[in-house]
């Protein structure tokens, strides 16, 4: 204890010189810059740059963090509503060999081709809902009817609905996100605004825009809460948040596919299983 005293005293007095000589090098600066050296004129307005935009970053990880805080309360109503709402489902059909975007077909129950195959990357994380998206082959368009002309009117809300359904089976994803959202925009209690919700969620998803795809899925969960594409709603959901990095909550949503819809379809279950091997859920 008594050699280290002497130490400490040396230490302290190298730190204080130490910062006795930054200070004069700062008034040194400080000098040259108010005498007009341009040397340390570009120094100071650098100084300056950098002050601005570590300014400027903060203030945008202040905004996203403020835009993840309002998706998880978003997340965590959601979930409370579903814990509220849950009671036992009807038994699903199994649409094992139906397409990822077949799933959807209008009400009046046509049904997929169960010869039809959908093209998917297996490279890619995100290939199943871009080759759904982009159809099967030997698909037909879904919006024709047997005569290849379509009469309704264009005011009738289910016409509106194949119309952007079509739009984004043909890949057009701008097309179909406006469709959709001009749909639930002017069709907010129709039967199939729940499904219309989905597949703006799936607009954004194939685009990466997980964020958007994450609301118009909580909106469709809100909507019909055990409707025909809830079950796949929740897992969409779920791959969202894990596209935003936020793995724990998406295995977290995932945890509650099986407590909420135990009679889902064996597709939608294989669904939710794929995306927690994904997601690396324990």
């Amino acid at each position: 204890m008594i050699a280290a005293a002497p130490a400490q005293a040396q230490s302290r007095r190298e730190l204080s010189e130490r910062i006795d000589a930054t200070e004069v090098r700062i008034g040194e600066l400080e000098r040259q810059f108010m005498a007009g050296d341009p040397v340390a004129e570009a120094l100071i307005r650098r100084m300056d740059e950098l002050e601005y935009q570590v300014q400027a970053l903060t203030g945008e990880a202040e905004r996203l963090s403020f835009e993840n805080r309002q998706l998880r309360q978003q997340v965590e109503t959601l979930e409370n509503e579903l814990e509220a709402n849950a009671r036992p489902a009807a038994p699903a059909m199994d649409d094992a060999a139906v397409a990822w975007m077949q799933d959807g077909l209008d009400a009046d129950g046509d049904a997929a081709d169960g010869s039809q195959i959908a093209i998917i990357d297996p490279a890619d994380p995100h290939g199943e809902a871009r080759a759904a998206a982009t159809g099967v082959l030997g698909g037909a368009p879904a919006a024709a009817d047997s005569a290849g002309t379509n009469p309704a009117a264009p005011a009738d809300p289910s016409i509106a609905y194949e119309t952007a359904r079509a739009r984004l089976l043909d890949g057009d994803f701008d097309g179909a996100q406006s469709g959709f959202e001009s749909f639930v925009a002017d069709n907010p209690d129709h039967a199939l605004t729940a499904q219309a919700q989905y597949w703006l969620g799936e607009t954004f998803y194939v685009r990466s825009d997980f964020t958007q795809a994450a609301d118009a899925y909580i909106a469709s969960l809100r909507q019909a809460p055990e409707g025909e594409k809830a079950p796949d709603a929740l897992v969409r959901l779920a791959a969202s948040l894990h596209g935003m990095g936020r793995t724990e909550d998406a295995c977290a949503t995932l945890s509650r596919f099986g407590r909420q819809f135990p009679n889902a379809a064996p597709a939608s279950q294989a669904r939710a299983a794929r995306e927690s091997v994904r997601a690396n859920c324990q």
